[in-house]
């Protein structure tokens, strides 16, 4: 079932993403011309909760979709970084909390059919901040820490609509019911 790839290029690249395209032969023997892929970094998701069980979320303004989101701590991560630290990274970066512990959960494709990156969820445990902020210049958030049930109650009356978020809260909802 594996497609055979004749050719490959890369038509478009920016710092966050490159579009490459590939003529490849699928196991039948037929061409597909042009298969666009697009080749983004791995990200992590962190679900992190305070050692009073409230979460931290981010809320920020998201241009594509030209609205404000909630969403849970999330971001790519660099070559060669290991999952962990990524997570305990970009945990620290957007919100200046630190947690004690974190859980490699699982992990998923972002989208199989147009992407080539995995997503890695996490959950932070006895989360608490030790520092501010250190954005990126594109980023603009505001941390809210919140009880977990609101967060749950967000989630679905649909105000939490990022997918990565969507998927790492339900994971931490099974992990926290199985493991409390």
């Amino acid at each position: 079932m594996k497609w055979k790839i004749l050719n490959s290029e890369i038509v478009f690249k920016t710092s966050h993403f490159e579009i490459k395209k590939d003529k490849c032969q699928k196991s039948d023997g037929k061409i597909i011309e042009s298969y666009y892929t697009m080749n983004k970094p791995d990200v992590v998701v962190i679900a992190a909760f305070t050692k009073n069980k409230e979460v931290v979320l981010i809320k920020q303004y998201r241009h594509p979709v030209k609205d404000v989101d909630h969403e849970l701590p999330a971001g790519y991560i660099d070559e060669g970084e290991d999952i962990e630290i990524a997570a305990e990274r970009e945990l620290l970066e957007e919100t200046g909390f630190k947690a004690e512990k974190l859980i490699h959960l699982k992990t998923t494709y972002a989208s199989a059919g147009t992407m080539n990156n995995n997503v890695y969820f996490f959950i932070g445990l006895n989360a608490e901040k030790i520092q501010e902020q250190k954005l990126d210049e594109t980023e603009e958030l505001v941390v809210e820490v919140m009880k977990w049930e609101k967060a749950l109650e967000m989630f679905n009356e649909g105000k939490i609509k990022d997918m990565g978020s969507f998927a790492c809260m339900y994971i931490a909802k099974e992990y926290l019911e199985n493991n409390e």
